[in-house]
Order: structure tokens, then sequence, then C-alpha cells
């Protein structure tokens, strides 16, 4: 793909290609040609199709938030920085804690959809995916979790951060953002990832 150095940016549940979390590391972290492929609910499909845009693009960093972060952790992309915040690591608490139903998507979807549905049945399809897969680190690994989580509570983010840690992932915690990543936290990242550099090790 010429020159270019490529990023590859995974949206959460409810929102799509056109996320407008991606214009954060647009913009702190320019020197990256960022993608953002669309992905659904479907596990198995999305992070096949994450893997997918990581053979052709062979990205340098690859950043999941919420869902995203999850999808994140499993993609095949071992020679990248991989890099997620507030990863649902076990997604099936969040979808209940949301609660079963059809809600409305955040943004306009490439692929046309304006709602989705979470059901039992798509519960127990994040169940066997993340029971029957293992979670892939990247060449350096960030796990960022916020202190103050609404959706996903402080319970469950120290058990998340405590599962990544054990995979790999350096944990960093920040009290200037709730479950959506911000500008304040976002600005923080590529110094995060700098001293892993320096370091090689955790911050």
């Amino acid at each position: 793909m010429g020159g270019n150095k490529y990023g590859i940016y995974i949206h959460g549940a409810g929102s799509g290609a056109k996320s407008a979390t991606k214009s954060a590391f647009l913009t702190y972290m320019p020197e990256y040609d960022w993608i953002c492929p669309e992905v659904d609910e479907n596990p198995q499909q999305s992070i096949g199709k994450i893997n997918e845009y990581v053979k052709v693009f062979s990205p340098e960093i690859i950043a999941g938030t919420s869902m995203g972060g999850f999808y994140t952790l499993y993609a095949d992309a071992r020679d990248a920085i991989k890099v997620v915040c507030n990863a649902t690591v076990t997604i099936e608490k969040v979808l209940r804690k949301i609660g079963y139903g059809t809600y409305p998507f955040f943004c306009e979807r490439e692929d046309g959809r304006t709602e989705y549905t979470i059901d039992e049945s798509l519960v127990r399809t994040f169940i066997q995916y993340r029971n029957s897969h293992i979670i892939i680190p990247g060449r350096i690994n960030l796990a960022v979790f916020s202190t103050d989580d609404e959706l996903v509570g402080q319970v469950e983010s120290r058990k998340n951060a405590k599962l990544l840690e054990e995979a790999g992932f350096s944990i960093v915690w920040s009290d200037k953002f709730g479950h959506r990543l911000n500008e304040n936290v976002a600005k923080k990242i590529p110094g995060w990832i700098e001293k892993m550099f320096k370091s090689d090790s955790e911050i």
C-alpha cells in the first residue's frame, strides 16, 4: 500500500464506520492514515473482516473502543500496536446490562441499517466466541480503562483489566472519561505508547 502508515480503528456497538470517535485518533495520531471498517454484532464475521483489512493494509496500530476493543483483542494483528479503551472483555455482561430489545444506531451506517437488536441469542454468540478463541497480543499492547465507566461499572472494569494484564497488556487507568473515549484521554495515548517503546515493558 505504498509508503503510507496505516491505523485501523474499530468502533463500538451501536456505531458504524462514520463513528465520531475515529476523529480523536485522526487528531492526536495524524501520522497514520486511519481506516474504520464497519463491523456488526456478529463476532465471527466482524473479526474476519478486520483480519482481511489487516492483511491488506498491514497497519502499524489497531485501536478499538468498547465492543470494538473486544474485536481488537482477537484480531490477528500480531505485528501491530494494539490499543483498547474500555474493552468489553466479558461483553455478554454488558449486553445483558443494556437490556434485551431493539436500539437505534448512533450514526448513519454504510450498510443502511438503522437499528440493532440485543437478545439471548446474541449474548450466547459472544460467549461461544470468547470461550473458543484466545486473545492475540500485538507487538505492543495497551489497555486504557476509565475509573468511572458508567456502562461496565468499576467492579467489572477491574476484572477486565486483570484478564488483559494476564494476556500481556499494560494497563492504564484514567478518571478523565466515562465509557466513551474522549479527547482528554485520546491525546494521552501517543505518550503512553511512546513510554512503552522506551521501556519495552509496562508503564
